[in-house]
């Protein structure tokens, strides 16, 4: 945090949680408890807007209805209408990239194809199946209180449930609360503490999790928006991760886990005082902070790779360059793998 001061970042947060287990392994509720201005103030439980971080529950409820990373999305210029207002969703960079998969839109976070996805989807279902992976705390509820801005992370969240979600793609799909206790005795030394493992649900199906799973850890898909050098990547490790800021960069967040660890991180201003506009997610912010957590979690651990579920399998292209792609069984598997090309009207109209 102090090394982003002129980015006019003041507070930060983390957590670090056992993929399988749930437990609390470290809790970083502020940068400093006894800091004047706000320094008590635990943004680990605090309510604060997650942005695009959200988007993977969207993409999840996707998968589950059929859709696939190839299906094609149109990442071009659209308003909705609704209740007297307009809404005009814009991508981080500024840009319309025409069409794009399914693993280009959510690799690259953006945002006009999730604005697009969940209307078809159904926002109500998208915040159903957020509650049922670990939202509860946080007032997330199908009460009509949002609109399709919800995938772009207009509902407010805690960094602790939203780094639980990220663990329970990383466990498969399986969602357990989580838990700050291994044991609890009495002056006897009697046990008197029983973690309910009971209370575990499959929240989503483990190929759907291993989708997005798949997705957030291909480096080289995200590489549009991201580039080559970015701190999403753990040089030896496969790792998934997912940036997110939310408008005018009031908070920024970088999750990401395997299949042992899941870390969550937070940076901002307890005030919602704007960050620099500079702060480029993925580069600055939230993202060098979680990479030197997950980095050192992972120092000297041998490779974790990510166990694909029996109802998943590759596709192989061999008419588009050996392009590959994974799919759920019984899922639409297209004729090829190459996107569709757009003729010199529709890039016209995608320029921005």
């Amino acid at each position: 945090v102090a090394k982003d001061a002129n980015l006019n970042i003041s507070n930060g947060a983390a957590v670090v949680l056992d993929t399988r287990t749930r437990e609390i392994l470290a809790y970083v509720g502020s940068i400093d408890y006894f800091q004047d201005d706000y320094g008590a103030y635990d943004v680990v439980t605090a309510l604060r807007q997650p942005g695009s971080s959200i988007k993977p529950i969207t993409y999840a409820l996707a998968f589950d209805k059929g859709y696939t990373p190839a299906s094609i999305l149109d990442d071009s210029p659209i308003t909705y209408n609704s209740y007297g207002q307009t809404y005009t969703p814009v991508n981080y960079d500024g840009k319309f990239h025409g069409k794009v998969t399914i693993r280009q839109a959510l690799s690259n976070s953006l945002n006009i194809p999730a604005v697009k996805l969940v209307n078809a989807v159904g926002p109500d279902n998208m915040v159903d199946l957020g509650m049922k992976m670990g939202l509860t705390n946080s007032g997330w509820k199908v009460d009509g209180s949002y609109g399709l801005s919800v995938t772009l992370g207009g509902k407010e969240v805690r960094l602790l449930d939203l780094t639980n979600v990220y663990a329970t793609f990383g466990d498969a799909g399986t969602y357990e609360d989580t838990t700050p206790f291994l044991s609890i005795k009495d002056i006897y030394g009697y046990e008197i503490y029983q973690p309910d493992k009971r209370q575990a649900s499959q929240a989503v199906r483990p190929e759907v999790a291993y989708l997005i799973t798949n997705i957030l850890s291909d480096i080289y898909s995200r590489m549009m928006e991201f580039g080559s050098n970015n701190f999403l990547s753990i040089p030896g490790h496969t790792v998934a991760a997912k940036t997110g800021t939310t408008d005018l960069k009031r908070d920024n967040w970088t999750f990401g886990y395997t299949p042992s660890y899941t870390v969550g991180v937070w940076v901002g201003n307890n005030d919602n005082v704007p960050m620099n506009p500079y702060l480029a997610s993925g580069l600055t912010g939230a993202a060098p902070i979680w990479n030197r957590v997950m980095s050192l979690l992972l120092t000297d651990k041998p490779d974790e790779k990510f166990t694909t579920p029996d109802a998943v399998f590759t596709f192989v292209d061999t008419k588009c360059s050996n392009r590959s792609e994974v799919f759920i069984t019984g899922s639409n598997v297209p004729s090829t793998l190459c996107i569709p090309k757009e003729d010199k009207k529709d890039k016209k109209k995608h320029k921005s």
